[in-house]
C-alpha cells in the first residue's frame, strides 16, 4: 500500500507545483477509488477577492453529489499537505474514511510566520461520531520542496524557512 500512497502523493505534488506556477499557493489533492484517480484539484485561492480555493475544498466541491456514499466510504483522499480544519471538515462531510497527506502540520509550520498548536483532529471528530484516519507524512522531504513554487516565483526552500524564522523571532 505504501507504494500506492507514494504514487498518488506524487500526483498531488505535481498538481501543487502546477498551481504554484500559475501564481497560487502550492497545494494539490486527488480522490482515489479502486486504485484509480477519479477526480483531482489544485489550489485556486485568491486572498484579494476573498476566495477560499484550497485544493482539498475544491476537490470536495467537484465530487459532492457525483458519487455514492459507498464510493466515498471506500475511497482515499490524498492531499499534498495535511489539510486545514476547514478542508478537513469538508472532507469528513463526504464520509471519507482515509486521508493520506504528504507534508505534516509540523513541517508546514516551518513555512509560517508563527507557531501554532495543532489539535488532534481525529480525536476531536471522533467525539462527534465522525471517524476517519489520517495517514502520513508520505514523501515529506519531496513535498516540502513543492513550496519552492509558492505564488508563481521560485524560491529555494532554505530561503523560505530562513525568512519565516526571522519573522518568528521578531514576534
Amino acid at each position: 500500500m505504501e507504494n500506492q500512497h507514494e504514487k498518488f502523493i506524487k500526483r498531488c505534488y505535481e498538481l501543487a507545483i502546477s498551481a504554484g506556477k500559475k501564481g497560487y499557493d502550492t497545494f494539490g489533492a486527488v480522490l482515489v477509488s479502486d486504485n484509480k484517480i477519479i477526480k483531482e484539484a489544485k489550489n485556486t485561492s485568491d486572498y484579494e477577492k476573498g476566495i477560499f480555493g484550497h485544493a482539498e475544498f475544491n476537490l470536495v466541491h467537484k465530487v459532492a453529489n457525483k458519487f455514492s456514499d459507498k464510493v466515498f466510504e471506500n475511497a482515499i483522499f490524498y492531499t499534498s499537505c495535511a489539510p486545514c480544519v476547514r478542508c478537513l471538515m469538508a472532507i469528513a462531510s463526504l464520509g471519507i474514511k482515509t486521508i493520506v497527506f504528504g507534508v505534516s502540520y509540523k513541517s508546514f509550520e516551518k513555512l509560517l510566520p508563527f507557531e501554532q498548536e495543532i489539535p488532534n483532529y481525529e480525536e476531536m471528530l471522533k467525539q462527534m461520531n465522525v471517524s476517519f484516519k489520517m495517514v502520513g507524512p508520505i514523501l515529506e522531504d519531496e513535498g516540502m520542496h513543492v513550496f519552492e513554487y509558492w505564488g508563481g516565483e521560485y524560491h529555494p526552500l532554505e530561503e523560505l524557512i530562513r525568512e519565516m524564522d526571522v519573522l518568528k523571532k521578531q514576534k
